[in-house]
Formats: C-alpha cells, sequence, structure tokens
C-alpha cells in the first residue's frame, strides 16, 4: 500500500525502496544504503536528493559523516493532496481541450480499437464511464464476467455507473446467473439503475456485449480474455434489434432489496 502511493505521488522504484528502508531502519549513511539496496552510491545520492526536496528525507551530520532520516510523516499526505489538486486542475484542463481536440481527431478517430488481457479487458468498460444519463443494453453471461474482473472490480464499475446515472437493460443466460446475495453490486430496481431478464432455456453465449450511446463493446470469455469496441451507429442500431427480439421473450429477475440494497449505501 505505501510503495503505491509513494509511486502515486511520482517517486521513481529506487526513491521508494530508499524510503522505505529509512522507514525500517532509521538513520542510515548512503554507504549503508548502498549496500543494504545493491545500489551505487552515485544512484542512493541522486535520489536521496529528490526526497529531500519532496521534503520526505532530511540530512544531518554525524561524526563528520552525512546521515539520513524521514523528515515528519506529515508531509507525506500533504505530498498526496498536492497531487491531487493537480490531476483535479489537469482533469478540468483538458476536459476544456476535448471538443477541440475532437473536432482534430474526427477523420482518424479508429472505429474498432481491440485490448487484450484482463487490463485490457477493463479498459473497454472504462469507455463506457465517459458517459452520462444514458441507456445502455447488456447480453452479459454474468459468471463468466465475475470470473473474469473479479467482484471487487465490478462493484466499483456498478458505483460509478449508478452516480453517472447509466442505466442498464441486461440480459443473463439460464446457465450462467449468479446469486444477487452474494453479488448485492448487481441489484435490480429503480435505485440500481437495472432491469435484468433471464433469456429462454436452451439459448446461452460466453462473449458479452454492452451497447451504449453510439458504440458496443464486445468482451470475451475467460479462455480468450480480450475486447474490442466497435464506434458506428449503424452498428450500434444492428444489434440493438435482434436484442430487443430477445427482451421480449425472456423472463424478468425480481428485485431482491433484503440482499442488494445495502449496496446502495456504499455509492
Amino acid at each position: 500500500m505505501l510503495n503505491k502511493i509513494l509511486s502515486d505521488i511520482g517517486l521513481p522504484e529506487a526513491t521508494i525502496r530508499i524510503y522505505t528502508q529509512l522507514l525500517q531502519g532509521g538513520s542510515l549513511s548512503a554507504r549503508q544504503l548502498a549496500e543494504n539496496l545493491g545500489l551505487p552510491r552515485p544512484s542512493v545520492y541522486d535520489n536521496l536528493k529528490l526526497l529531500r526536496q519532496r521534503g520526505l528525507v532530511v540530512e544531518r551530520q554525524e561524526d563528520n559523516k552525512k546521515i539520513f532520516q524521514l523528515d515528519d510523516l506529515k508531509n507525506l499526505p500533504q505530498l498526496l493532496q498536492e497531487r491531487i489538486d493537480k490531476l483535479t486542475q489537469d482533469k478540468g484542463e483538458i476536459n476544456d481541450l476535448l471538443p477541440t481536440l475532437a473536432r482534430q481527431g474526427r477523420t482518424i478517430e479508429p472505429k474498432i480499437r481491440f485490448y487484450s488481457g484482463v487490463d485490457g479487458v477493463k479498459q473497454v468498460l472504462r469507455d463506457m464511464l465517459w458517459y452520462h444519463d444514458i441507456e445502455t443494453l447488456t447480453m452479459w453471461p454474468i459468471s463468466e464476467m465475475v470470473e473474469i474482473l473479479g467482484a471487487d472490480y465490478l462493484a466499483t464499475l456498478n458505483r460509478r455507473r449508478i452516480r453517472q446515472r447509466i442505466s442498464i437493460r441486461g440480459i443473463w443466460p439460464h446457465d450462467k446467473i449468479v446469486s444477487l446475495k452474494k453479488y448485492p453490486f448487481l441489484g435490480v430496481g429503480g435505485q440500481h439503475l437495472r432491469e435484468l431478464r433471464l433469456a429462454p432455456a436452451g439459448i446461452t453465449w460466453n462473449m458479452s456485449y454492452w451497447l451504449y450511446a453510439d458504440k458496443v463493446a464486445f468482451i470475451s470469455s475467460r479462455q480468450e480474455t480480450f475486447g474490442f469496441i466497435v464506434h458506428s451507429q449503424d452498428f450500434a442500431d444492428l444489434i440493438k434489434a435482434p436484442f430487443e427480439i430477445v427482451w421480449k421473450i425472456s423472463k424478468p429477475i425480481k428485485p431482491q432489496p433484503q440482499y442488494t440494497d445495502s449496496f446502495l449505501k456504499t455509492v
């Protein structure tokens, strides 16, 4: 956890190792740090300089030797807050730039984007979170998706989805359902912004799709683990037509507020 925070405020790996070594060992010389960590002494001095500049380490003289120790630990949350403030500022600036960037890039915008691996699949889903106040449609073999993405990730995804008022009409296959009691982030009903239906027995699938705005995101099964996004209104309309047919013949999944409404308190 500490290493991640230090990385988030922009410290390189070697600098983080030196910081944690001082945290564990107290006051140390550059020679001791170099020996303990297996780093060249010039590299240790360069990283100590960075730590001093960030207010995380102080230098003192002891028996004509330079000794280094951690500065006030309260400087760490201050640096993190500065990083948050800078990112917030950058977010505002990039939002102001987006219309201009979109106009400049419109002629070369890819209509199909491919992603591989679990991180790639998460990147596919992240694209949907650029939107607010939209209805989305999914053909979602939920047990497959829980295995690929994990319950914690899906819970976080649904918190953001609800906050951004992204509603879902979803269809699950009969042979790939999961318990709403076990996974309360899959709650059904108005506050969850989700309607769910079970496809008729005998209709099943392994690959998922999520239709939103003028895009369709596809996610493969856990055996293959890849995803791609098709950005095309015509293609989205093509996918929507059969979805509506299956939706009409599918059976609604009833809300189970006794298991799922506790999740809403975390949104």
